[in-house]
């Protein structure tokens, strides 16, 4: 059966649960439901590890009744029998939960269709075409340094559909693809061994260029022979894209976000009009970017996307928010219910299995708004200070405290790289670093939920190994 077909079906056992449901006296329903198909191929020492394909169909169903009791349950069977009873067992549930403050679904809206979430060669793809791209980039990494070698990657091809329907008027449906490949790689010379060094690539088309992914592993690796440590000081700090998207976004995610807001564990509530940020700073959500890796014409809950200013010049303008958010706020939703949350698994985020989840509210495309310097030409005004491809470690919920270890960072002196930093940690509070912000790249980079450029900070504690 095709993927089509599956889809076709899937939603006519969807719409009848649906209408079952709403004899029932029940106060709303909604259904969220995906049919996709997943081309994966692992990569493991220079070798393809596995290579898989794999279909997968579901539906997730909350149900609300009087005095905001909401049950959810899910499904993966695809027959009509398994949906019903998954949307009779939400029912079920919904009848011994407690009260939701503040629960609400959106109404029917009008969405706008977002190019470039689609492509039919990617919907086409076979396992050959998905090998060929990760032998590509382990050659590409390889055969530019004899001292370079692939550990570790993914290629990822998926097409599939997504849809909402509820019992206030939402009904809608959008057809994607979203690929995506990852590779990471170590060097090993006259007995030293560089640390891990990757790059990745998120795109709705098939046009990963393996290649050149993999020859940027291996300059990332080159570089980081023969490091050395350095005295703990106090300087400039160049964050690349990469550390941008993980720590920085994980704070500003957390501090952006509607639930957090609700129970006061955003350090930004209260403060819309207010100056949070250096005015050099501009960040929207856009849901609407075209070709973005996390664009969509609606939400997970089925309202319609926008883009929403979230901070403009440095002035927290919006919180982002799903229905129930904006209900208990009193305002206007942003389009940010997700069922597909960042985290570290690649593949998860990418493939999902949304309908097993309830919605959270998380950002689609948080875009910082770039500079007009290059990463050089931010590099030649520093005095002293560092370069941060890569940081390990995890920012603190709700403080914004960061302390990560120096993965991948280079020392700089009189606007120059001196030598990659062997050990040493960052540490600092991103909340005051997105004050001191004093410079911004133009080398914005798209990963799963962001699209970033390098942020130079000023006054940051850089402690040495």
């Amino acid at each position: 059966m095709s993927l089509d077909e599956k889809w076709m079906m899937l939603g006519d056992y969807v719409r009848k649960t649906i209408r079952k449901l709403e004899r029932k006296g029940i106060t709303h329903a909604e259904a969220f439901f995906t049919s996709t198909r997943t081309t994966e191929v692992a990569i493991r020492n220079s070798e393809i590890l596995t290579q898989n394909r794999a279909d997968d169909d579901g539906v997730g169903f909350r149900v609300v009744i009087e005095k905001n009791k909401v049950g959810f349950a899910c499904t993966n069977e695809l027959s009509e029998k398994a949906v019903l009873e998954a949307g009779e067992k939400a029912l079920a549930i919904a009848k011994v939960s407690s009260e939701v403050p503040n629960f609400a679904l959106p109404a029917e809206g009008t969405t706008s269709k977002v190019n470039g979430l689609f492509d039919v060669e990617v919907a086409e793809v076979n396992v050959e075409d998905v090998v060929d791209i990760a032998k590509r980039a382990i050659d590409a990494a390889e055969e530019y340094d004899k001292r370079v070698i692939a550990k570790d990657g993914r290629v990822v091809f998926m097409a599939g559909w997504r849809g909402v329907v509820n019992t206030l008027g939402v009904d809608c449906e959008e057809r994607e693809t979203r690929t995506a490949l990852y590779l990471a790689g170590g060097g090993e010379h006259d007995g030293e061994v560089t640390s891990s060094c990757s790059d990745y690539t998120f795109k709705r088309t098939p046009n990963l260029n393996p290649e050149n992914l993999g020859e940027n592993v291996a300059k990332k690796v080159i570089s980081m022979f023969n490091p050395k440590p350095i005295t703990s000081f106090q300087g400039t700090v160049i964050f690349g894209p990469e550390a941008v998207s993980y720590q920085l976004c994980d704070v500003l995610v957390d501090a952006l976000k509607g639930e957090n807001v609700i129970a006061g564990r955003s350090a930004w509530t209260r403060r819309i009009g207010e100056m949070v940020a250096s005015e050099n700073l501009t960040i929207t959500d856009s849901a609407t970017l075209e070709g973005g890796f996390a664009s969509r014409s609606f939400d997970d809950e089925g309202a319609p996307s926008q883009n929403t200013v979230a901070i403009r010049e440095g002035k927290l303008e919006s919180f982002l928010h799903n229905a129930t958010t904006a209900n208990a706020l009193k305002t206007k939703n942003t389009g940010n219910a997700s069922r597909f949350p960042g985290g570290l698994d690649m593949v998860r985020m990418i493939v999902g299995n949304g309908y097993k989840a309830k919605p959270e509210v998380y950002p689609s495309n948080l875009v910082i708004q770039p500079g007009n310097k290059s990463k050089e030409t931010l590099l030649a005004e520093i005095d002293k200070g560092v370069l941060i491809e890569y940081m390990g470690g995890f920012a603190q919920a709700g403080s914004g405290l960061i302390s990560a270890q120096l993965s991948q960072a280079f020392y700089i002196q009189n606007g120059e790289i001196q030598h990659p930093i062997k050990g040493g940690m960052v540490s600092g509070v991103a909340f005051d670093w997105f004050k001191q912000i004093c410079g911004i790249g133009n080398d914005s980079k798209q990963f799963v939920n962001s699209f970033v450029p390098s942020l130079m900070v000023g006054n940051v504690k850089i402690i040495g190994a």
